[in-house]
């Protein structure tokens, strides 16, 4: 018996995956009994004419009377002018009509019988794929390579039955056909095609950038030597390359990286300095134990192949959702990919609890949840710390992000356990999804609830690990200080952009941004500032605060709606060439930091607002 919650997500997949991905029949259902119905229309008009020729045919004996009226009776119209020698049977338009239906008919029965085998299809592959690794990439590939072929030929299919069924529809029930609906209809479906096609060939960067620094054999031979070791009873060989960064994690992959201005290949191990001064040199073994375990069981490898195709997969997705008509298709592309996300995730799991379970065994099961509790804290505190530091309305003389969290991260231990849904925290990882920090706690034989859990976090790090890497101090404080100076830089960038200003503090850091832009045309001043627009031909400025929509018309006027008055235009050929596309970005940078700024004051700092929303 499956539980309600089970239930729940059942249902909910359906209706966000599933059901969406039905929609990839709509098309061609209509079409096959739209274009079935008008064929036989045609057949009923061809046989009621026929019949009453061959009727009123005297010449014919009643033998032959009777042999050609069973003849146009049993057999559709539309099968008798496709047997050699019957073409004269109706007119050149007739024959191009039943051409249209007959391919029309085609097209419908094989996008409906493809949809339902590749259906099939994919289902099979998705299902195999939770078996292992190397079934989940050969399935993935051939699934891939299944679905983008017969993605781009349903919307090359579609494309057609909606530019049929745009002329037919009308024609045959209205009698009449609109151009102007065809040629809509005709550029939409061309816009889909393209956009899928683009998609397909698109050349994609697949470049990894990794903030750090890495850590030359000779450089610092006591890390590699104790990583040796680590390798050695995981039973690995050692990383091509250690890289040491100050991110909140540690992770390994053979996919290339960019550090610096170099390229690197191979197998690469990400430490987080920052980490590795909060544990003893236990759980430090069991942190890079469990790492090492990754290379032994192929999982990088494995996430090497398969994260191209995913990517190619997710960029053809974003091709045929740009491509408008092509929304069916990409529903149904969706829904398969949503499916082998869940095989991702599962096999993810599977690899994560059995690197676990390897860094248990080869240091203790108490120095890997250990490390799990410190680690998950010691993000989580970032986390917080950033944000308090980011959602200061001032400008920063310093970020002090990594001051911060080392003069409170003590504290912040001490009463982590009673952190709301601690349970359902993750460790943070570039390339892979972790379990729940409970369920990872129980894989390995601890308990959250127990007390020993607070202990373990309490422990202060011995940083044993940290003092292997030659120099480990000033390339932290190095690191630290430029992601401090990118993070004041960004902090400041996105003030502007939070006040409606209120004092002259707030006032001269919107005006910094945002100073008054002045042009002038044929029609006199037109300025901006970050209240609004005045120009000469207008009685009054238009204050942003009362703009209720702003669009261009063909005739190039920007029209602007307010609350209030009367609708005001800048005409935009009453300015020099030059000039035109200066006003359109200053109105659309200045009107969007004044809606940026209302929505940051009315959600963020709304009466009663705290901090952590």
């Amino acid at each position: 018996m499956s539980h309600p919650h089970e239930d729940f997500s059942r249902l909910g997949f359906a209706k966000t995956f599933f059901l969406p991905a039905l929609l990839i029949f709509l098309i061609p259902t209509i079409s096959l009994i739209l274009f079935i119905y008008i064929q036989g229309a045609y057949d009923r008009e061809g046989r009621d004419a026929a019949l009453q020729q061959i009727r009123a045919d005297q010449s014919l004996t009643a033998e032959q009377r009777a042999n050609a009226e069973e003849l146009f009776s049993n057999v559709p119209f539309s099968q008798l002018i496709t047997i050699p020698g019957n073409e004269d049977m109706v007119s050149p338009q007739a024959a191009f009509d039943y051409t249209t239906f007959r391919w029309a008919i085609r097209f419908s029965l094989f996008s409906i019988i493809g949809g339902i085998v590749v259906i099939l299809l994919s289902a099979f592959c998705v299902v195999a794929s939770l078996r292992s690794q190397w079934i989940q990439y050969v399935s993935l590939s051939v699934s891939w390579h299944v679905l983008r072929i017969f993605g781009a030929a349903q919307v090359l299919i579609q494309g057609v039955l909606l530019f049929a069924l745009s002329f037919w529809i009308t024609a045959f029930f209205l009698e009449r056909y609109v151009p102007k609906l065809m040629v809509i209809v005709g550029i939409l479906a061309l816009v889909a095609i393209a956009a899928v096609i683009k998609s397909m060939f698109m050349k994609l960067n697949n470049e990894t950038v990794v903030e750090g620094t890495v850590i030359e054999r000779d450089a610092s031979p006591a890390l590699w030597q104790e990583l040796s070791a680590i390798c050695a009873k995981v039973d690995t060989e050692t990383p091509d390359q250690v890289i040491a960064g100050i991110d909140d994690n540690f992770f390994v992959t053979e996919q290339s990286l960019t550090v610096g201005e170099k390229n690197y290949y191979g197998r690469s191990l990400f430490v987080s300095l920052s980490l590795l001064k909060q544990l003893n040199g236990r759980e430090a073994d069991a942190v890079l134990a469990h790492e090492m375990a990754h290379f032994s069981g192929n999982d990088t490898l494995y996430s090497q192949k398969i994260s191209p195709l995913l990517v190619r997969y997710d960029n053809y997705l974003q091709g045929l959702y740009e491509g408008g008509v092509s929304l069916p298709v990409f529903y149904f592309m969706n829904c398969f990919r949503a499916l082998y996300e869940v095989s991702l995730k599962r096999l993810s799991r599977a690899r994560e609890f059995r690197a676990d379970r390897i860094a248990t065994e080869v240091t203790s099961p108490r120095d890997m949840a250990g490390a799990l509790l410190k680690i998950i804290a010691y993000s989580s505190y970032r986390v917080k710390v950033e944000q308090d530091i980011f959602q200061k309305e001032e400008v920063l003389e310093n970020a002090n992000v990594s001051q911060e969290i080392a003069q409170g991260f003590d504290n912040y231990a001490g009463s982590f356990m009673s952190t709301p849904d601690i349970s359902h925290l993750r460790t943070s990882h570039p390339f892979d999804t972790h379990p729940s920090l409970e369920d990872r706690m129980k894989a390995v034989g601890c308990s959250l609830e127990s007390p020993d859990s607070q202990v373990m976090l309490s422990e202060p790090g011995d940083g044993q690990w940290f003092q292997k890497i030659d120099g480990a101090e000033q390339l932290e404080d190095e690191q630290w200080k430029e992601y401090e100076e990118r993070f004041r830089a960004y902090h400041e960038e996105t003030l502007p952009y939070r006040f409606l200003p209120e004092t002259d503090y707030e006032l001269a850091i919107v005006l910094k941004a945002f100073p008054e832009v002045q042009l002038t045309g044929e029609e006199g001043l037109l300025t901006i500032d970050h209240t609004g627009i005045k120009h000469h031909p207008w009685e009054s400025p238009v204050q942003f605060s009362d703009i209720q929509s702003c669009q261009m018309d063909d005739k190039g006027r920007l029209n602007f709606t307010s609350t209030g008055g009367a609708p005001s235009k800048i005409n935009l050929k009453k300015f020099k060439d030059s000039d035109q596309q200066k006003v359109i970005e200053a109105v659309e940078r200045y009107y969007s930091r004044y809606l940026a700024a209302k929505e940051y004051q009315e959600h963020v700092k709304q009466p009663g607002s705290t901090d952590d929303e």
